[in-house]
Order: C-alpha cells, then sequence, then structure tokens
C-alpha cells in the first residue's frame, strides 16, 4: 500500500517535470543498486515510451567502462550509466540515490531528478530488501549499529528538529555524521528536482 501511494507521487512529479521541460522521457541511470529498481517501479506508472532506463548493458556505457578500467567497479558503474543518461538531449536524467545517501555522500549527483531523494535508505530497504549508498556511508551505518539506527537519528534531528538526537548515537559517531553532513552543505543550494514525501526535503526546503 505505501509503495503504491508514493509511486503515485513520484509518477505524478516527474510527469510534470516533464512537461514543465518540454522533453519527453525520463532517462534513469540504472547501476544495478535496489533504488534503481524501487525508481524503475514507480516510474511504470509512466506511459511506456518516457521511461527510458540506461543500464550497464547500454552499449555507451560499456565503452565507457573500458575507459574507466582502474576506477572502483562502482563508482565507474554509476559514472558511466550517469553520463550516458545526462547525453540524451530529448530526456530528464534522473538518479537513484536515496535520502540518506545524499545528506551523507558529499557532493550531490548531477543529474537534475532525483526520484527517491526523500527516501532514507531504511526505508528503501523496507520497500525493497536493500539500499545502497558511498563506502563511508554504509562505515557510518554500521558504526552507528544499523541503519535503521542512523535514519532514525538523522530523521530526529533534521525532520524532528531535536539537536541532541545524534548524540545518542554511540561515541564518535555523532561528529562523523555531522562532519559528513557538513561536507555537501554548499552543494545543497544546488538544487534538484525531489518529490516531497517527508517533512523536510532535499532541494525544497532542506539547505543546511
Amino acid at each position: 500500500m505505501r509503495e503504491a501511494r508514493l509511486g503515485e507521487v513520484v509518477a505524478a512529479v516527474a510527469a510534470q517535470a516533464l512537461a514543465d521541460r518540454g522533453v519527453g522521457r525520463i532517462a534513469l541511470a540504472d547501476d544495478g543498486s535496489p533504488e534503481a529498481g524501487l525508481a524503475l517501479r514507480f516510474l511504470e506508472r509512466l506511459p511506456p515510451e518516457t521511461v527510458a532506463r540506461v543500464g550497464r548493458d547500454h552499449p555507451r556505457v560499456e565503452s565507457l567502462l573500458h575507459a574507466l578500467r582502474g576506477v572502483p567497479a562502482g563508482r565507474a558503474g554509476r559514472e558511466a550509466v550517469g553520463l550516458v543518461a545526462r547525453l540524451d538531449p530529448e530526456a530528464l536524467p534522473a538518479g537513484p540515490e536515496n535520502k540518506t545517501a545524499l545528506l551523507l555522500g558529499g557532493m550531490l549527483p548531477p543529474e537534475p531528478f532525483l526520484p527517491l531523494g526523500d527516501l532514507y535508505a531504511s526505508e528503501v530497504e523496507e520497500l525493497c530488501g536493500g539500499w545502497s549508498a558511498p563506502e563511508e556511508v554504509r562505515a557510518l551505518a554500521d558504526a552507528a549499529g544499523g541503519i535503521d539506527r542512523l535514519d532514525g537519528a538523522l530523521r530526529a534531528w533534521l525532520d524532528g528538529r531535536d539537536s541532541g538526537a545524534l548524540d545518542r548515537l554511540p561515541s564518535g559517531v555523532a561528529d562523523a555524521v555531522r562532519h559528513h553532513f557538513a561536507r555537501g552543505r554548499a552543494d545543497r543550494f544546488s538544487v534538484r528536482l525531489v518529490p516531497k514525501i517527508g517533512y523536510r526535503t532535499l532541494g525544497v526546503d532542506l539547505f543546511e
């Protein structure tokens, strides 16, 4: 039931974004993550011709991966599918990242549409059984005692305006979370399109 409601919100925002920009389709950078699969399920509510999946099996992506030999595989794959999605002149490029990764992963991805940008990693896990994020964010989750605990503290701190929420995490983790959050602060002023689901949404009202 919740996935259906979320999918309706994301699809409605995507449809309006296509109309606003005068382009014919969403080009989703499919990096093989649980988030990409969930985003595709949400976007299936649009007419099929308006959603283009750009995955590692795309011919241009395969060529780019060959050129990116030596770059860690996960990073190379994400960069390659994202670049190919952004090169489509008739599409609105979309990235699949979750809110936890966007808040703590440093610079935001360059895609202008982030359909899962207001869903925390723990919510993605609840919906599809897994989640992804840069290794440094996964390390924070481990240090916090799991993604549920990390996201719970983030949600209380940001959405609930509970200034002491992070300090209830294990020793040293609160400072690390604040450090990672601060690294991306400047980039959050460069607004991305994120369907609003929670109280404080990246690209709408979360600019700290």
